[in-house]
């Protein structure tokens, strides 16, 4: 029961904002919004996938929050560079992958964290 208040309590750490929180884990945990666009673009890339617009969008429960929202966050993304925009040779498709320096940084807090998820 400890090592679950332990995971709860550093869960919560991690969403609340610090003073010496990095840009990466800010935007990170900045909405859930944020987060769950994050980890599909983050998922897709690990697995060599593309994931466009439209495959996001359905990722994504609309309960989470609307359109224009995700629309907004994966503006930030790009501007902040967490995210690549890429165009696809065969049909100029844009899709999106995740960054080094942000997937450095989902790395490092799954890395700080995978034995709280055991």
């Amino acid at each position: 029961m400890i090592s679950l208040v332990n995971f709860i309590n550093n869960f919560k750490n991690d969403i609340i904002p610090s003073e010496n929180q990095d840009s990466c884990k800010k935007f990170f945990f900045k909405s859930i919004m944020h987060l769950m666009v994050s980890l599909e673009i983050a998922s897709s890339s690990i697995l060599d996938e593309k994931i466009n617009y439209n495959k996001l969008k359905l990722s994504i429960p609309s309960s989470l929050g609307e359109e224009s929202e995700l629309e907004h966050v994966l503006k930030q993304g790009i501007k902040k560079k967490f995210f690549i925009e890429k165009k696809a040779f065969k049909n100029n498709e844009t899709y999106y992958k995740i960054s080094k320096k942000f997937s450095l940084m989902i790395t490092n807090w799954y890395l700080e964290n995978k034995s709280k998820f055991n």
